[in-house]
């Protein structure tokens, strides 16, 4: 049997069995609302309406750093500003989170509530599917760079929430790791799966990047205006770009959970070594945020298997010396998929 039809005839609801989805009250505060994110460990979650139950949006750390940038960009007359060059920025950062009841006359009590945030980049808009729907019609929309869909029930209400990373770890358990000398029972066929990274998809560009000494923010920005989540942090040695770490959107969450303001005008580098450190260090030793790395020549299986077991939302393709060659994110595998 082929990838396809597995994938054609297996409901999306088979994949988040027993999920208990955390969802945000839509009146909450800006600041409650990105506190509970980070508390659960969640890049998004969705809004809802609790006096009626329908579904207001998503909240994700993509509309946390639109925020960011659109309200820190101007002053509160519209004047235009150079990112508050005059400004202690750190503090006003803190400041836009924690008191951000103060910026907006649109709510009752005076309060800017979370929903205003919900789907504010308009860059991984709510998309909802029915709870039953086959996995692959799921594939067709995460192709299009959707991250997450929201499954519902017939009236509406919400089933649960899944993910490009559900599709990833299914795919994953389908083409288990082999032990050496074990025989290949897998009946299941995928053709492009058996192919180097390399060859998956030759129409790969440059890789985006951002130099080791720009500031976060820089970075912040610079995937924003991208439509990227991830931006690898590089050396840059004549013509090599020599991949020193990478950081995401929901990198964020270490300058909101430590009240650490001033990291955002860390150099990118010392900010990835910084959250690297104190990671490992609440952690036991073990690196959460580690660069995940693989050759030209691994197999699209393969990779997908390393994927499911680090829940990397994508690996970086390097040669030798670190040399970045590409990158391949979740979005790549739903489109290999389609193919």
């Amino acid at each position: 049997m082929d990838i396809i039809s597995v994938l054609n005839k297996t409901p999306c609801c088979d994949l988040i069995k027993g999920q208990e989805p955390i969802t945000i009250d839509s009146s909450v505060s800006v600041e409650e609302g990105c506190k509970k994110l980070v508390e659960h460990q969640f890049t998004s979650a969705p809004v809802i309406d609790n006096k009626t139950g329908k579904i207001v949006g998503i909240l994700d750390y993509r509309d946390l750093v639109a925020f960011i940038l659109l309200v820190f960009s101007k002053e509160k007359d519209n004047a235009n500003h150079d990112i508050f060059l005059d400004y202690d920025r750190g503090s006003k950062i803190k400041y836009i989170v924690e008191n951000a009841s103060k910026l907006s006359k649109e709510d009752e009590n005076n309060k800017l509530s979370i929903h205003l945030l919900a789907d504010l980049s308009l860059k991984n808009p709510t998309n909802t599917l029915l709870y039953n729907s086959p996995i692959l019609k799921a594939i067709d929309i995460f192709s299009q760079g959707i991250h997450r869909l929201l499954l519902v029930k017939e009236d509406g209400s919400l089933y649960g929430i899944l993910s490009q990373s559900d599709i990833v770890k299914y795919l994953a358990s389908l083409f288990p790791i082999q032990v050496p000398g074990q025989k290949n029972n897998n009946s299941i066929k995928w053709e492009i799966g058996e192919k180097p990274i390399r060859l998956a998809r030759p129409e790969i560009t440059e890789v985006i990047t951002v130099d080791r000494h720009a500031t976060v923010m820089d970075a912040l920005r610079l995937m924003y205006n991208s439509t990227i989540s991830s931006v690898a942090i590089v050396e840059n040695v004549g013509t090599k770009k020599l991949l020193r770490g990478n950081i995401s959107m929901t990198d964020i969450k270490e300058v909101i959970k430590h009240n650490k303001w001033r990291l955002l005008w860390y150099p990118v580098g010392s900010f990835f070594e910084e959250i690297r450190k104190k990671q490992e260090f609440e952690n036991n030793g073990y690196d959460k945020v580690p660069v995940y790395t693989v050759g030209t020549e691994t197999s699209v299986i393969k990779v997908i298997q390393k994927l499911a077991v680090i829940k990397g939302h994508r690996i970086w393709i390097v040669s030798e010396g670190d040399n970045l060659r590409s990158v391949y994110s979740l979005t790549d595998f739903m489109k290999l998929l389609k193919t």
